[in-house]
């Protein structure tokens, strides 16, 4: 059971936190047959499929059994026939029949104005946009208007990685990040100067991916604050070596549900009863 910091529970409060979605949140919807989106390394193993040549398709693989799975999905880019690889993000992001889950509900009435997410689909959206009475607006990395609206008082929800609708804005390849970073590079400051000046939690994120750890390693050089980021994990899933270094080199502090993902649930709903109620007495 998560026992969460007072002073986290303030700035969920206060709308001064931002909630950072990974795969994890996406992962929990179903469809109606009780199916779930597929995972990081499951899709991997269906993209490499794409890869005709055997030879190079055996590569592939082993570069997602040895977890370079950034450089795997390079591969399978440079070599996949450019139309049966555009129909597999499709299937794979853009399917309406995967219904926002109970984490997704409870991460909406948290109601934090700025989440950011890595995730292509458009669950989180959908829950909002269907759910709201105040208005959200879904802002990709690329959009020139950023900084603009983070600036205002509207709830965003930021395409950290871009976003299905826009398969050729969509972060996914090796080479895909370096160019980015370079583009974008405006982007970047932006997370960097969110993440110096907001509390973040992450939700259903690995904390592996190399901007955005990157990013909170210069922000914990920049200024070595007191206080720290959150991630949320699952008891074990992380060994106490990787949750130092992650305290230690990026200022992430590890809070750890469990078992199963409904003890994260139950934790969360708690963690929305605080909120209320300190929102109440205003």
């Amino acid at each position: 059971m998560i026992s969460w910091p007072k002073s986290l529970v303030t700035e969920i409060a206060r709308r001064r936190c931002i909630l950072f979605l990974g795969a994890g949140v996406a992962a929990s919807s179903k469809n109606a047959k009780g199916e779930r989106p597929k995972e990081w390394k499951e899709f991997l193993k269906e993209a490499a499929e794409l890869v005709l040549d055997k030879n190079k398709q055996k590569e592939v693989n082993s570069l997602i059994d040895q977890n370079k799975l950034l450089l795997a999905l390079q591969a399978v880019y440079d070599e996949a026939e450019p139309s049966d690889y555009q129909n597999l993000l499709n299937v794979s992001f853009n399917d309406a029949a995967f219904e926002p889950s109970e984490l997704h509900k409870i991460v909406f009435n948290l109601d934090s104005r700025l989440v950011i997410t890595t995730n292509f689909d458009k669950i989180y959206e959908r829950q909002c946009l269907s759910k709201s009475r105040r208005g959200y607006k879904v802002i990709p990395y690329y959009s020139d208007s950023l900084a603009d609206e983070i600036r205002s008082d509207t709830r965003l929800i930021i395409k950290a990685h871009g976003s299905i609708d826009e398969v050729k804005g969509m972060i996914f390849t090796k080479a895909q990040y370096h160019y980015a970073k370079e583009k974008y590079a405006s982007f970047y400051s932006i997370l960097k100067a969110l993440l110096l000046t907001n509390t973040c939690i992450f939700i259903g994120c690995g904390m592996d991916d190399p901007d955005v750890l990157l990013i909170l390693e210069e922000v914990r050089i920049a200024a070595n604050s007191d206080r720290p980021h959150y991630a949320l994990f699952r008891e074990g899933s992380h060994t106490e070596f990787v949750k130092k270094d992650l305290a230690s080199a990026y200022n992430v502090r590890c809070l750890e549900y469990g078992p199963g993902h409904d003890n994260l649930i139950e934790d969360l709903k708690e963690l929305e009863q605080q909120i209320d109620g300190m929102r109440a007495l205003g």
